[in-house]
C-alpha cells in the first residue's frame, strides 16, 4: 500500500499539466533537493559495493528519497481543509491499528506480560515495526493537540481529548523506547511553550504535574510498562559487566555503535559501500561472538549508518541536511519543529532510513506539514 501511494504520488506530478514549470521551480528549491541527493549520494557506491543484491534491497527502501520530494511540490491549489482530512485520516488509520494490537494483547494477556521480560511486545501494523509505529501513534497525538488548538465545535475537541488519551494509554501499554522517550520529549517541550505564554500558564503548570505522575501511575497499573521497567534496569545491570552481550537490547544498540565507528575508522572516507553494510556488521559479530546466536544489527544511528556506507562526507552531508530541514521546519511553525525534532532524535537511536516504514513516515510527515504551512501561509504558533 505505501509502494502503490508512492507511485500515485508521483504519476500525478508527472502528469500535471504544469510539469515543466514544477520541475523548473523544484530545480530552485534547496531543501527538496538535498533532499533527492540522499539517494543519488548512496546509490554512486553501488560501484564498490560488492554485495549487489543487498545493495538494490536498500535502494528500494530508500527510493522515497528520489520521488516524494518533486511529488509534493507538485502539489497545488490545495486548500486548508483537505490537509486537515488527511490529518484526519492518519488520526483514524492510527485508532485501528492501537485497537487491533490491544484485542491481540488482551486476548493472550499472561503470554505477552511474560513476554516483556525478554524484551518482547505486543503485534502491531507496519509488520510488527513497534518502534516507528509508536513514533506514528506520537504524530497521531500531536496532529491532535493541533486540530484541538485551532477547533471551535465543543464535541470534535472532546473526541480529540479522548483520542489524545487513549494514545498515550496505548504508547505506555506498548512501551516501545524509542516511542516512550520521544513522548515525554516532546510533551516537555509543549509545556515549556505553555507556561513560557502567559495565556496558558496555568494549563502548562497542570500539564507539567500530570506528566510527572504518568509514568507512576503507568508503573502500577500496566503490566508491559513495568516490565519493560525492569528489563531496562536488568539492561543497563548487564551493561556494567566486561561480558559483551549482543541479544540485550540496550547493550546491543551499543556494541553495533563501537562496530560501525571501528570499521569507519577503517574505512574513513569511501566506507564500506550501501551493499556490505550488513555484512561489514557480521564479520564483527562473527569474531566477537563465534558459534553463538546472537542477531545482527545496523548500526542504531542513522549517521552512523551512511557512515558505514559512504564514510564520514555522507555524515557531514546527513548532518547539513538535517540542519537545512530544521530551518525550515522553524520557518514553517512549532508544528513543523516538533516533527523534525521527533524524527532527528529517532534518527540518533535508531536505523530510521532503512525500514520502509521509517523513510516514508519520515519524508511524507516532513513534506506534507511543512507543504500544509506554505500552502495556508500560516505558521501555527501559540498567539
Amino acid at each position: 500500500m505505501i509502494s502503490i501511494g508512492m507511485m500515485t504520488l508521483l504519476g500525478s506530478a508527472l502528469l500535471n499539466v504544469e510539469l515543466r514549470n514544477n520541475w523548473k521551480s523544484f530545480l530552485k528549491v534547496n531543501y527538496l533537493l538535498l533532499i533527492t541527493f540522499y539517494f543519488l549520494l548512496l546509490s554512486i557506491s553501488y560501484f564498490w559495493s560488492e554485495d549487489k543484491h543487498y545493495f538494490t534491497s536498500r535502494l528500494q527502501t530508500i527510493l522515497p528519497f528520489l520521488i516524494l520530494p518533486f511529488a509534493f511540490h507538485s502539489f497545488k491549489n490545495w486548500k486548508e481543509n483537505w490537509f486537515q482530512y488527511v490529518l484526519f485520516l492518519f488520526i483514524l488509520l492510527n485508532l485501528i491499528g492501537n485497537t487491533y494490537s490491544l484485542i491481540t494483547y488482551f486476548s493472550h494477556k499472561e503470554m505477552y506480560d511474560l513476554g516483556y521480560s525478554y524484551s518482547k511486545v505486543i503485534p502491531t501494523p507496519f509488520k510488527n515495526d513497534h518502534i516507528r509505529y509508536s513514533i506514528a501513534v506520537l504524530l497521531s497525538i500531536i496532529f491532535c493537540v493541533e486540530i484541538y488548538r485551532h477547533q471551535k465545535n465543543n464535541f470534535l475537541k472532546l473526541v480529540l481529548l479522548l483520542i489524545v488519551f487513549y494514545d498515550i494509554l496505548f504508547l505506555h501499554i506498548l512501551s516501545a523506547k524509542t516511542g516512550l522517550l520521544a513522548f515525554y520529549l516532546v510533551a516537555f517541550i509543549f509545556i515549556l511553550k505553555l507556561i513560557t505564554t502567559p495565556k496558558y500558564r496555568l494549563i502548562g503548570l497542570g500539564s507539567l504535574l500530570s506528566i510527572i505522575l504518568l509514568p507512576f501511575l503507568m508503573y502500577q497499573f500496566s503490566s508491559t510498562f513495568k516490565a519493560k521497567l525492569h528489563y531496562v534496569k536488568y539492561s543497563y545491570e548487564q551493561m556494567k559487566n566486561k561480558e559483551k552481550e549482543g541479544n540485550i537490547s540496550d547493550e546491543g544498540r551499543l556494541i553495533s555503535y563501537q562496530y560501525a565507528l571501528q570499521s569507519l575508522k577503517q574505512n574513513t572516507f569511501m566506507g564500506v559501500g550501501y551493499g556490505d553494510i550488513f555484512h561489514e556488521m557480521e564479520l564483527h559479530y562473527q569474531k566477537d561472538f563465534e558459534g553463538q546466536n546472537v542477531k545482527v544489527l545496523l548500526p542504531h544511528n542513522q549517521f552512523l549508518v551512511v557512515g558505514l556506507a559512504i564514510g564520514i562526507l555522507g555524515i557531514i552531508y546527513l548532518f547539513i541536511l538535517q540542519i537545512i530541514l530544521f530551518i525550515k521546519s522553524y520557518q514553517s511553525g512549532f508544528l513543523a519543529s516538533i516533527i523534525w525534532f521527533i524524527f532527528f532524535f529517532a534518527m540518533m537511536i535508531e536505523p530510521l532510513y532503512e525500514t520502509q516504514f521509517g523513510t516514508c513516515l519520515f519524508l511524507f510527515m516532513t513534506l506534507f506539514i511543512i507543504n500544509r504551512a506554505e500552502t495556508v501561509r500560516s505558521k501555527f504558533r501559540f498567539k
